[in-house]
């Protein structure tokens, strides 16, 4: 009896997410031991050390993201497929957390669950982020950032131009000056000039308003003019 109303209360307040014991003990000092035999019936998984979770099934990861009540945030990649309308589809979903267990706890679900988390733990996230509906998200400007300093050329560019009356452009200079693309010495704010220069000459028409610029690196220039096309060829 005891173990069946454990059960119902944990239904209530944990069902589809990751909860840990210590969570549950403030609720009934026998949870470790309930958690326990729940487990041997498949009533409950073991995630790992001192986390579980009630079994579920899910749509896909968003779903399972929407419902888990931990902080964490989408960001790079995964935050610009929502913002850019999933322009480009990954499997891959990368989040930030500020709990190193949690992170742990995260990535072993995943991978029980067959899906592809990178996971990164922060003291603090670094990122700024909204929130959409149950979800944190990093934020267009910062994600357009996060993007281009790890060559996610065409995440980026597709969320400036279709996110183009949303974004703050004064806001993205500020975060843009100072960051680099990763293994070069090219500026991001260089580099999205550049890019916003030659989505002005392929629409025919001044969208952005930005000061003409070149870029030295050609590997960067030449990634960034392929990424402008498929832009424009879906805009």
């Amino acid at each position: 009896m005891y173990l069946e109303s454990f059960r119902a209360a944990l239904a209530r307040s944990w069902s589809g997410s990751l909860f840990r014991v210590r969570d549950i003990e403030k609720v009934h000092p026998r949870a470790k031991e309930y958690l326990h035999r729940l487990s041997k019936s498949d009533v409950v998984r073991r995630i790992g050390w001192g986390w579980y979770a009630i079994l579920e099934e899910y749509r896909d990861p968003w779903e399972f993201l929407a419902r888990d009540r931990r902080f964490k945030v989408l960001i790079k990649q995964t935050a610009a497929s929502i913002w850019n309308y999933d322009f480009i589809h990954r499997d891959v979903y990368r989040l930030a957390v500020e709990d190193r267990s949690y992170k742990r706890a995260l990535e072993n679900f995943a991978e029980q669950m067959g899906w592809n988390f990178e996971v990164e733990y922060h003291d603090k996230i670094p990122y700024e982020y909204r929130r959409i509906d149950d979800l944190f998200v990093e934020a267009p400007e910062s994600c357009i950032v996060s993007c281009m300093s790890e060559w996610a050329f065409t995440d980026a560019f597709a969320i400036l131009y279709f996110r183009r009356n949303e974004v703050d452009f004064e806001k993205l200079r500020r975060m843009a000056r100072w960051r680099r693309i990763s293994r070069t010495d090219t500026r991001v704010w260089t580099a999205v000039k550049y890019g916003c220069n030659l989505l002005n000459e392929k629409m025919g028409e001044q969208i952005f308003e930005v000061r003409s610029t070149d870029l030295k690196r050609v590997d960067v220039k030449e990634l960034i003019d392929e990424a402008i096309e498929k832009v424009v060829e879906f805009a």
